[in-house]
């Protein structure tokens, strides 16, 4: 089958585009998937160039947004049905399995991420039978490849922090596929949004998606602009998936009592900060990594409810998801970035 690879860890370089990579075979417990496209997500690139400590079988296939067609009946699911893949991967007996929270089971990993299961870089990809969704007609397949890692992730945060009507909240990157998850939910749920861009030609595209302040952080000190709008207040919450460079930031921009999210290092792994600064505010931090099945299934219904449409950036094809990973990688992108296979 035409697949992606990576046969060693590093650049984009790494990503192999072959034809005669061999199809999975299902076990017992999984099912195969004709993949029809795949969303890119900063996963990927993590997944690609590898993290000390984690270590992966090779050769490897990324990406674990996938929207596909199984090639088997399965269940009430006829060959041939469309459906969503749940990217998550747990054990299924423990306590936090079977209460919901997969995501904190000691064996949890994601498809096509840091662990052993290929992801959707493929014509061919199998997966857990019990990962399967169906994908309501009101959604197209495009709309539905993007919600199993961004807004997924955004749908926990929301829950997590209990966010509610006319908070304020504070997102890192609006042109991302987070940050356009978190403000378009935000705006469906009645909770204020203060959006960051990197430069004023992604100003409008965060406008459009709901926002209700933009900050250029190239032009302005974040801290003071949210001091601002806030009237010396702070947010109620930020959403921090940069990491290295914008804990203190976000620390600052806090209001007291107030609750940080860190759910990404796109700017680095390791932070220094002023820890007074933490416990005499008496900020609460979350670390929030995608999101349970069953809040997958809640999140479909809602963006069928609220018709929220996530923009699509640009679609690249199987060979040429080197110069998608550069997109992604530059910043360069309003939206999601998918490979169509």
């Amino acid at each position: 089958m035409k697949a992606v690879p990576i046969y060693s860890h590093g650049n984009v370089d790494v990503l192999k585009y072959v034809e005669n990579f061999p199809i999975p075979v299902p076990k017992s417990t999984e099912t195969l998937i004709r993949v029809q496209y795949c969303g890119i997500n900063h996963l990927d690139i993590w997944t690609r160039k590898g993290i000390p400590g984690i270590s992966i079988n090779l050769p490897h296939i990324c990406g674990s947004d996938i929207v596909g067609i199984l090639e088997k009946d399965y269940s009430t699911f006829p060959r041939g049905s469309k459906v969503l893949i749940y990217p998550g991967i747990s054990c299924n007996h423990c306590d936090f399995c079977k209460n919901g929270n997969e995501t904190l089971c000691k064996d949890f990993s994601i498809i096509g991420g840091l662990s052993n299961y290929n992801g959707g870089y493929a014509e061919f990809v199998a997966v857990p039978k019990t990962n399967i969704i169906p994908i309501p007609r009101e959604i197209s397949d495009e709309q539905a490849a993007v919600l199993s890692i961004s807004y997924l992730t955004a749908w926990n945060i929301i829950k997590k922090l209990q966010l509610k009507k006319d908070d304020t909240v504070l997102v890192y990157g609006a042109s991302g596929g987070l940050g356009m998850a978190m403000i378009q939910i935000a705006k469906a749920l009645g909770i204020k949004t203060i959006s960051t861009i990197s430069d004023d030609s992604k100003l409008n595209f965060a406008y459009s998606l709901g926002s209700d302040y933009v900050i250029n952080r190239n032009k302005k000190e974040i801290v003071l602009e949210v001091e601002n709008i806030t009237h010396g207040l702070g947010v109620d919450a930020v959403v921090d998936n940069a990491g290295q460079k914008t804990i203190t930031t976000s620390i600052n921009s806090v209001r007291r009592g107030g609750k940080i999210v860190m759910c990404g290092t796109t700017t680095g792994n390791v932070a220094s900060f002023q820890i007074r600064s933490l416990y005499s505010k008496q900020i609460q931090i979350y670390g929030v990594l995608i999101g349970s099945k069953l809040q997958l299934l809640e999140l479909i219904e809602f963006i069928g409810k609220k018709k929220i449409l996530s923009k699509i950036d640009s679609i690249f094809s199987l060979s040429e998801v080197q110069d998608a990973h550069n997109r992604l990688e530059r910043g360069e992108q309003l939206g999601k970035i998918l490979i169509k296979i």
